[in-house]
């Protein structure tokens, strides 16, 4: 699954929850007819950060999905998109 992919499966939290379930159960992953095998993911507070590993295609890519918060909190990972590989935030109501 490419990170464009990835996004637009991501609509809330709970979403995020089922592609973290089936990054770590393989079983689950062909069910639902998805390639995870690029994929890791660490939990952050709020939500989760999914970091992709191509080296032939498209190299590093993170897609970070948290709940909506006060402008504070959406600054501090605007600067991280800035910082890091190909990022995407998306901030979930």
């Amino acid at each position: 699954m490419s990170p464009e992919q990835l996004t637009c499966y991501l609509t809330d939290l709970a979403m995020a929850a089922d592609v973290v379930e089936a990054i770590d159960d393989r079983d689950l992953q062909r069910r639902r007819g998805w390639d995870l095998t690029r994929w890791r993911y660490d939990l952050v507070p709020w939500g989760v950060r999914f970091r992709y590993r191509d080296r032939q295609a498209s190299g590093e890519a993170e897609v970070i999905a948290v709940i909506a918060f006060d402008a504070r909190g959406a600054s501090a990972l605007d600067h991280l998109a800035r910082t890091g590989p190909r990022t995407t935030v998306l901030l979930l109501g």
